[in-house]
């Protein structure tokens, strides 16, 4: 374990002043990361939505990996570039029609 002191931004205050953090100990290539909010835990397991091309939700099972602060890696179950929803997921049924926003930028 090291110490380290230094200055850098933190605009969205993913991190608090004394807060420890773990560098991650091994790199991940081609990571399939989703926010952890999406991912939720049913009696068959963890799954999330993801919304299919014709706007319609598939609830599909997930096999996650790494939590890293408000991310999760996805081992699989969901590919890259697939959209997953993050919120009002108590609104959705599998095949029902979602309306997707725009993301949030701040």
């Amino acid at each position: 374990m090291i110490q380290l002191k230094a200055t850098f931004p933190n605009a969205d205050h993913a991190l608090w002043p004394g807060q420890s953090w773990t560098w991650p100990s091994r790199c991940q290539e081609s990571a399939v990361i989703v926010p952890a909010q999406a991912v939720l835990n049913g009696q068959k397991g963890t799954y999330v939505f993801v919304v299919k091309p014709d706007s319609t939700a598939e609830a599909r099972p997930v096999k996650i990996g790494r939590r890293m602060a408000r991310r999760v890696t996805i081992e699989k179950g969901v590919a890259a570039g697939e959209r997953v929803v993050t919120d009002g997921q108590l609104r959705i049924v599998p095949g029902g029609r979602v309306d997707p926003k725009p993301q949030k930028t701040s």
